[in-house]
């Protein structure tokens, strides 16, 4: 009989632990599955960022994987040297006024994608397809703007929520459009004067909030002052 109950609770005890493994393993699935993050609002915000600027990255990953296919059937140096400055003016063409028309921080997010897609810094596929003078001129302009043109993709560090959205757009749970929106110089000229405007709007709204501020509480000094004098 001492035997058996202990049997039955070495059996219980294995059955508690089991169980518990099994809890834990649903509990990492489920968080692996639905990417749970503490901060909701900041996980839709990066949502609608990557749905922006992703389409962006493969577009240039494809480019690249374009131009290196075709580098390859060329022999000349003379040709290459050539190809190469083809190369270069086509993402300066595709890419200039997309790049100028986003905020710095979704600039570092797009070339951050990029080095995802192709495992190129935007400094090195500079570097590819125009030469090492080029990538560092591009680099201390990038400085005036707060750019830094050497940044890399980090899935594991302070890039993992952009990763698992990534990982759930392959998965196709989120919906996502492929296709980037190209932006030409008059396209950049309508959007800045869009956004020249919008911020001028802003300017009013939030001088007319400070007003309204102020005459309420001048309303507030009014009312307390007749109130001590009864």
């Amino acid at each position: 009989m001492k035997y058996t109950f202990l049997l039955v609770g070495f059996l219980l005890i294995c059955s508690a632990n089991i169980f518990a493994q099994v809890q834990d393993t649903l509990h990492i699935q489920r968080l692996s599955e639905l990417t749970v993050f503490q901060n909701k609002w900041a996980f839709e915000r990066q949502v609608e960022k990557i749905r922006k600027l992703y389409p962006y990255a493969l577009h240039a990953a494809s480019l690249l994987k374009k131009f290196d296919a075709e580098l390859i059937e060329i022999d000349s140096k003379r040709k290459k040297k050539k190809y190469n400055k083809k190369a270069h003016e086509k993402l300066k063409e595709d890419y200039t006024y997309v790049i100028r028309d986003l905020y710095r921080q979704d600039g570092v997010l797009l070339m951050k994608l990029i080095h995802r897609e192709t495992g190129l810094t935007a400094s090195e596929i500079i570097q590819k397809y125009r030469g090492k003078f080029q990538a560092e001129w591009f680099e201390q302009i990038g400085k005036i703007w707060e750019q830094n043109f050497n940044v890399k993709y980090e899935p594991a560090g302070e890039d993992y929520m952009t990763e698992q959205i990534i990982l759930q757009i392959q998965d196709d749970l989120l919906e996502f459009n492929p296709n980037p929106q190209m932006i030409d110089k008059k396209q950049y000229k309508i959007n800045m004067a869009a956004y020249r405007e919008d911020v001028k709007e802003s300017r009013k709204r939030v001088q007319e909030i400070r007003q309204k501020q102020k005459e309420i509480q001048k309303q507030s000094k009014i009312i307390k002052k007749a109130n001590s004098v009864k």
